[in-house]
């Protein structure tokens, strides 16, 4: 069995989740999530357990098989699981559960995809190359558990009725938070938009952005791109799958840089034929900026 942390913001949640189904697919095991410690992983209390709205097939895991796991993969970092094996106490060939964390940083780890049956998953994992080769069931699971609501239903006509083009801008704790600020600095602005709808017209025949945002008053204020344009505003930020759902429908995306959310939305998009536009950088901390890593290759860059 596979258990995996849930925390942080959906998108978070989402590569939580699509990481620890790989790695179930590959050992043909149950996945099971754990979300008891999300408040206390989450420190942006904006953000919340979302990803049980959508249709995953994993359950919660109980107390007792995360102690296990927990356990038993302390023993393994103290060298106590090697001890018990050596005198006879433990079971030949029976793997015991083991603990990854990720370390610091979000490249790509080739190491996770040879983790073991009994895993239990802490981390981030911001790359589609751990799960891209399961994405067909992603997509599957990533779909709305319950009916969306009225107002999203209208919006998802007119995304349908038009050559519709998401557009993410993500605001909070991007401009309230000093350290994730300092993070992005240069990397989203104001002309990368520009560019990024102007990229976007050039390709597409009369296109209708929709915008998405948790600041859509400042959207309104400052982004007015010289087409049809429709503001997505009726969502709070507890519904925010329901506005993922439908940036993924929309036929072309233009993604906030590491924002997970939009990433999702345009990574979900079944369109053949999309056109998604994405940063140059992920961050300006190093750490943390592997584009070529957290993008698939065929989304285009517009300059920041």
């Amino acid at each position: 069995m596979i258990i995996v942390n849930i925390m942080g913001g959906l998108g978070n949640q989402m590569f939580q989740y699509a990481t620890a189904k790989r790695l179930a697919v590959t050992h043909n095991t149950p996945l099971k999530i754990d979300a008891s410690n999300f408040d206390r992983c989450t420190p942006n209390k904006e953000h919340t357990l979302q990803l049980g709205s959508f249709r995953i097939t994993a359950s919660q895991a109980s107390r007792s098989e995360v102690a296990d796991y927990k356990k038993t993969g302390l023993k393994h970092k103290l060298g106590i699981a090697a001890l018990l094996k050596a005198l006879g106490l433990s079971g030949e060939g029976d793997e015991e559960p083991s603990v990854f964390s990720e370390p610091a940083g979000s490249a790509f780890k080739p190491e996770v995809l040879t983790l073991g049956v009994k895993t239990y998953l802490i981390g981030y994992f911001n790359s589609y190359k751990y799960f891209d080769s399961v994405k067909h069931l992603l997509v599957e699971e990533f779909t709305p558990r319950e009916p969306i609501s009225d107002a999203a239903r209208e919006v998802l006509a007119a995304i349908a009725d038009s050559n519709s083009v998401s557009v993410h801008v993500r605001r909070g704790d991007y401009v309230s938070d000093p350290g994730i600020r300092k993070d992005l600095e240069g990397v989203i602005t104001e002309r990368y938009y520009q560019n990024a709808v102007n990229h976007v017209a050039e390709r597409v025949s009369q296109p209708h952005f929709f915008m998405f945002s948790d600041d859509i008053a400042w959207v309104k204020a400052n982004l007015r791109p010289p087409h049809k344009t429709t503001c997505v505003d009726f969502n709070s930020p507890q519904r925010g799958f329901e506005d993922l759902w439908l940036m993924s429908h929309c036929k072309h995306n233009i993604t906030a840089g590491g924002s997970t959310f939009s990433w999702w939305a345009a990574y979900l998009n079944p369109n053949k034929e999309k056109v998604v536009v994405r940063t140059e950088r992920t961050s300006s901390n190093s750490a943390y900026n592997h584009p070529e890593d957290y993008f698939p290759p065929e989304w285009v860059i517009a300059k920041s």
